[in-house]
């Protein structure tokens, strides 16, 4: 059965959030008071200012998925001002139980907020939200979701579209609170997400434009998936894979873009980054976070470091320090 729940709910949208416990693969971070909270980066840190600072605790849950990071928070009432969305890719805030004034404009629970680029913001909250903060790695304007370049836009649609939408996020938090690993299962669930979120910002038009050619594609990049699950990672580059799979450089790049939004490089980088990942959470003494991404195909340390933050949320050296204190 389905994780339920209706939007006249928030106490109970709170407990859900706030029910959550950390996993291998699931992050909780939890702040009493709003001193001690820290703001996250997905789509804007900032300064928050509480409205009330005797109820100011905040709870976030932190999940990676192979070309996003979502963040399902909740908050407290207060003012914040900070530079919100994406610096690289596409950002939104998804609505759970949701009303705050960001930039003049208001925000509901039928309005999912877009985002690309940084724009100086002030958001006023005044009551505690509960919303995923979340940011692909690509800029998703293969799939038609938002056409322009930079700024805070407003996607308005139904309740109903919006509490299917909050229905799948939170079924996805609470099976991973309860997962050792979402090895089999973390594509077909962020897969599930792209398309609830189709539902939401794709007109029947756009749907019926892609036909074909993007089943097709869907098709060479489950092909591309399969044998890099077969292959070394480290030896796997553009050129064989397109040998491999008997198509040309310029279809596989056209197949991948259409799918995820981004060239083959930096989708086969994203598979090393989780690779290198795999290998720090198994916390091995002796293992450096150095050698492993030398082992995975990562020459330069800064580059390397920088791009896991982006798509974990955290350094490389905080993963293996934490498996081995778990360990």
């Amino acid at each position: 059965m389905g994780y339920r729940f209706t939007f006249d709910e928030p106490d109970h949208l709170a407990m859900a959030v706030r029910s959550l416990s950390p996993s291998p693969v699931l992050g909780i971070e939890r702040f009493a008071t709003a001193e001690e909270y820290r703001p996250n980066e997905v789509v804007g840190g900032g300064v928050s200012v509480p409205l009330d600072p005797k109820n100011s605790s905040a709870v976030r849950a932190i999940l990676p998925f192979p070309n996003s990071l979502l963040v399902l928070q909740r908050s407290f009432a207060r003012r914040l001002e900070t530079n919100m969305g994406a610096e690289y890719g596409l950002g939104m805030v998804v609505p759970l139980s949701f009303n705050a004034t960001i930039n003049g404009r208001v925000f509901d629970n039928s309005t999912v907020a877009v985002m690309r680029g940084k724009t100086p913001t002030i958001a006023v909250e005044e009551q505690p939200n509960t919303y995923l903060m979340l940011r692909f790695n690509s800029d998703m304007r293969n799939r038609g979701w938002a056409d322009f370049d930079t700024g805070i836009v407003p996607a308005t649609t139904t309740l109903d579209r919006v509490e299917k939408l909050g229905a799948i996020i939170l079924e996805m938090f609470h099976f991973a609170a309860k997962a050792k690993h979402l090895d089999n299962v973390r594509e077909p669930m962020h897969e599930t997400l792209v398309a609830a979120l189709d539902y939401i910002l794709l007109s029947e038009a756009t749907h019926r434009e892609r036909g074909r050619s993007f089943d097709r594609y869907q098709k060479l990049v489950r092909d591309l998936d399969e044998l890099t699950q077969s292959n070394s990672m480290s030896l796997l580059h553009c050129d064989q894979i397109a040998r491999e799979l008997s198509v040309s450089q310029r279809t596989l790049q056209a197949a991948v873009h259409a799918v995820h939004g981004m060239s083959p490089h930096r989708y086969l980088a994203g598979k090393r980054l989780w690779a290198v990942r795999r290998k720090l959470k198994a916390g091995a003494p002796m293992a450096t976070v150095k050698d492993i991404a030398l082992a995975n195909g990562f020459w330069h340390m800064g580059d390397f470091s920088r791009a896991y933050k982006i798509h974990f949320g955290e350094l490389p050296s905080e993963t293996l320090t934490r498996a081995r204190s778990s360990g």
